[in-house]
């Protein structure tokens, strides 16, 4: 497998979609809550105060889960260094691999798909002084467009004027991200996360919210709430929570505000052009395709661009059955869709487990960080047999 991939990414166009999984443990997936709020939106015979209420408690839990964490990543928060690290390893392998390329027709950029809004990347990226575009252009008040990705990089020597192409990482974050701010024109930048921060000093009373267990559904959600009615702190919060709610919204309805919902689809669209390239590999880490958009942009690409290899990492042998079951054996033409689950053994009875989990520090150790050992020993390898021809005979 290594040595496939290996071959695949000397010669094609690389692309990563990262979902949510690869910010374990700091952060927490998205759950079910996507599910639970969209078909909250759909019950026409509740209560609006009631519907509220559920809303509110839902909007909390996904807050506090995902989103009230990623200030302190900034802050260097002693949590989040464990998984920023793991991050920044596996740009500096990507950086590595793309300088030892050796391929000169293909450009040294790789481009970094993710549903994540949370920070871990650009901080990552920044922290590395790593080339990359993330959408934004300006330095007092950076400002978001789409002609601001694709854009190579080149470096001159300071004293013989020799250019060499410097590895360029395009970041598209097509959920949005919390370092985003909406004016009523445009879409800047927010380097240190005041609206987050706004959101976090609104507490809600106990007493006028609802828990939301890991297997919650509607139905137990509305028992729950019964009796329960909001407040003024329910309202405080909501109102600084609406601030994010534009950026980001957990529901298949995705964006509420106009320029979101362009920006959301523009993002979309680049993410499919990127896949109907000739010769391109998409490699897909901690994401389950339950993204209905994303999983049909996907298959589809699959199917009309038969150069095309996607490798999907599933986290357990488990996760790959799910995968398998959300694209069905029979819609993938050419099979060019890969999904990698982890390795197994026999136990004492006979069943089979995983001998270990695809967590992140895993793909970059077993997949990635391969690669860039073997590259490294060839070169060795290499040097050798020019330094020292006899050695060889």
């Amino acid at each position: 497998m290594n040595d496939k991939i290996k071959n695949i990414i000397q010669d094609c166009n690389i692309n990563f979609l990262i979902g949510s999984g690869l910010s374990l443990p700091y952060l927490k997936t998205l759950g079910n809550i996507e599910k639970l709020l969209t078909e909250l939106e759909e019950k026409q015979n509740m209560s609006a105060s009631k519907k509220k209420l559920i809303r509110a408690s839902l909007y909390k839990k996904y807050f506090d889960d995902v989103i009230s964490k990623n200030p302190k990543i900034l802050e260097s928060d002693v949590t989040a260094q464990e998984v920023l690290e793991t991050y920044r390893n596996f740009l500096n392998i990507l950086n590595s691999i793309l300088l030892k390329r050796k391929v000169t027709l293909l450009s040294k950029e790789v481009n970094l798909f993710t549903t994540n809004i949370d920070i871990f990347l650009e901080k990552a990226l920044e922290d590395l002084n790593l080339e990359y575009n993330d959408g934004f252009n300006g330095r007092f008040k950076p400002k978001f467009s789409l002609s601001n990705f694709k854009k190579s990089h080149f470096k001159k020597s300071l004293h013989y004027d020799n250019t060499a192409e410097l590895p360029v990482f395009n970041l598209s974050k097509l959920h949005g991200s919390l370092s985003w701010e909406i004016t009523p024109n445009d879409i800047i930048f927010s380097c240190e996360l005041k609206h987050v921060k706004e959101v976090s000093s609104k507490t809600i009373s106990p007493a006028h919210i609802i828990d939301i267990p890991e297997d919650a559904t509607i139905a137990k959600l509305i028992t729950a709430a019964t009796g329960k009615t909001t407040d003024a702190s329910t309202d405080a919060f909501m109102e600084a929570y609406e601030k994010l709610l534009i950026v980001v919204n957990p529901t298949k309805e995705k964006f509420k505000h106009t320029l979101m919902n362009q920006t959301y689809y523009e993002l979309l669209r680049l993410y499919s052009n990127e896949l109907e390239k000739d010769n391109t590999v998409l490699f897909v880490m901690g994401f389950s395709f339950a993204d209905e958009h994303l999983k049909e942009i996907t298959l589809r690409a699959a199917n009309s661009n038969p150069t095309l290899m996607i490798y999907v990492i599933a986290h357990s042998s488990k996760a790959k059955i799910g995968i398998e079951e959300k694209f069905g054996k029979n819609n993938i033409k050419n099979n060019n869709i890969e999904i990698i689950a982890p390795e197994q053994e026999v136990t004492g009875d006979g069943s089979k487990i995983d001998k270990f989990e695809y967590d992140f520090p895993t793909i970059n150790k077993n997949i990635f960080g391969c690669l860039l050992e073997e590259e490294n020993v060839e070169n060795i390898v290499t040097e050798e047999k020019i330094n020292n021809p006899e050695a060889e005979e």
